[in-house]
C-alpha cells in the first residue's frame, strides 16, 4: 500500500466506507465529522450485491449485515391502482453476483462502521476548514486551529464539500429537482408487505418504495409532482395521507405507521461531476465528486465502489501519482453512465402525461421473464 495514514473529511457513507476499507488493509485512517452526533432522522436505501460484496470484503460478517438491513428477495413494481407491472428476481440475480442485495438502515450502517473503526478513529465535532499539502504529506486544517496530518486526504464531505471547493476553487452547480422526496423508517407487518419483498409504486404523478430493514421495520420513500413540490411549505402527515389516498394501500399504511416528527423531507439535487476529482494528495469521493440522480438508485453503491477502486489502485500501482491519476479515469465513465441512466429512469418512472404512463405500463407489463432476470442481473452485478 502506497500510504500509511489517511485523513478523511466527512463522516457519512463515503468517509466511513473509506475508513473501514483502509483499516482492513492495515492503513491508519481518521475521520473528521463536524457535527457532535450522527445527523438526521432515520432513513434508508438499497445496497445492491456488488456493493455488499465490498462490505463483506472489508470485514462485514453475517451478524453485521443482519444489523444493518434485510435481504431483498424480489422487487415488485405496481402502478397506482396496485396492478403488477413487473417483478424482478433480485435474490436469483444476486446469487449470480455472489452476495445478497439489501435494503439498509442508514444510521445502523454508520453505527456498525464506526464500531469497526475502533475507539478514537471517528472524531465527532471535528470540522474541516481547509486542506494544505506539506512536503511529502498533506494536512486537514481544522476549525479549532489544529491540524491532522497524513499521506493522503480524502474529501467525503458531500454535495457542499469544503474539500472539493478548495481543490477546484469553486462550487459545483447543482440541479434541483421539481419535487422533493419524503422518506423515513417505520414499524410494519407482513399484512402489507411479505418478508424479503421490496415494493415500488410507479404512479402517474407519484412514486413510492418500501423495503424491510429489520424484522420489525421498513424504510420507505415517496415523491412526485402530486406530493411535494420544492417551493411548497412542508406538508403535515394528514396532508400527505390525503394526497396519497388514491394510491395503493401500502403507501398510506407506511405513512400512517411513521411518527410525524420522523418523516424526513429531502430536497433532491444532483449535478455533473467536476472536471477534476484530485489535486496532489487530495482526492474526492462520493457526492463530493459526483452527485448522482436519485432515479439511478445507486448513490450509496457508487460511493462504496469509489472506495473499492481507490484502495485497489493504491495497493497495486507503482507510485502515488499513478494511483491517483488512474482513479478518476476508472470511475468517471461509470458515474457518467449512472447519471444518464438516472435521467432515463426519471422519464420512465415519472412520465409527464397520461399517454406516456399508459404506454410505459403496457410495455413493462409484457416484459418476458428472461428479460426481467437480465434487468435484475444488471442492477445487482454492476453499476453501468
Amino acid at each position: 500500500m502506497l500510504v500509511e495514514r489517511v485523513q478523511i473529511a466527512g463522516g457519512g457513507i463515503a468517509g466511513l466506507s473509506a475508513g473501514v476499507a483502509f483499516r482492513h488493509h492495515g492503513v491508519e485512517a481518521e475521520i473528521h465529522e463536524k457535527f457532535d452526533e450522527l445527523q438526521g432522522r432515520a432513513t434508508g436505501f438499497s445496497v445492491w450485491s456488488y456493493a455488499i460484496k465490498r462490505l463483506i470484503e472489508w470485514g462485514f460478517d453475517q451478524a453485521r449485515l443482519d444489523a444493518i438491513g434485510r435481504e431483498i428477495v424480489e422487487s415488485q413494481i405496481v402502478d397506482d391502482k396496485d396492478r403488477p407491472l413487473m417483478t424482478l428476481p433480485v435474490r436469483e440475480a444476486s446469487e449470480e453476483a455472489g452476495a445478497p442485495s439489501m435494503d439498509v438502515d442508514r444510521r445502523r450502517l454508520q453505527e456498525e462502521m464506526i464500531d469497526m473503526l475502533g475507539a478514537g478513529r471517528y472524531r465527532f465535532g471535528s470540522e474541516v476548514a481547509g486542506v494544505e499539502e506539506s512536503g511529502d504529506g498533506v494536512e486537514l486544517l481544522l476549525a479549532d486551529g489544529s491540524r491532522a496530518a497524513g499521506d493522503l486526504a480524502l474529501g467525503g464531505d458531500g454535495i457542499h464539500s469544503i474539500v472539493r471547493d478548495q481543490v477546484l476553487g469553486q462550487s459545483v452547480e447543482l440541479k434541483r429537482s421539481r419535487y422533493e422526496v419524503i422518506e423515513g423508517i417505520a414499524p410494519f407487518d407482513e399484512r402489507h408487505l411479505p418478508r424479503g419483498h421490496h415494493k415500488q409504486v410507479w404512479g402517474e404523478k407519484a412514486r413510492c418504495g418500501v423495503g424491510w430493514v429489520s424484522d420489525e421495520k421498513v424504510r420507505w420513500f415517496l415523491g412526485g409532482r402530486g406530493i411535494a413540490l420544492v417551493d411548497d411549505p412542508p406538508l403535515s402527515k394528514d396532508d400527505l395521507l390525503e394526497r396519497v389516498e388514491d394510491l395503493p394501500e401500502i403507501v398510506g399504511a407506511v405513512l400512517e405507521a411513521t411518527d410525524e416528527d420522523q418523516i424526513v423531507r429531502t430536497e433532491v439535487r444532483h449535478g455533473y461531476p467536476p472536471k477534476s476529482w484530485q489535486d496532489g494528495r487530495v482526492v474526492l469521493l462520493g457526492d463530493a465528486a459526483h452527485t448522482l440522480s436519485p432515479f439511478a438508485g445507486m448513490g450509496a453503491c457508487s460511493t462504496i465502489e469509489d472506495v473499492g477502486h481507490l484502495v485497489r489502485l493504491l495497493d497495486e500501482s507503482a507510485t502515488l501519482p499513478d494511483a491517483l491519476g488512474a482513479f478518476q479515469r476508472e470511475r468517471e465513465g461509470d458515474v457518467s453512465a449512472i447519471e444518464k441512466t438516472g435521467r432515463r429512469n426519471e422519464r420512465m418512472m415519472m412520465p409527464t402525461n397520461a399517454l406516456l404512463y399508459w404506454v410505459r405500463n403496457e410495455a413493462l407489463g409484457h416484459t418476458p421473464d428472461e428479460k426481467l432476470l437480465q434487468v435484475a442481473e444488471k442492477m445487482t452485478g454492476a453499476e453501468s
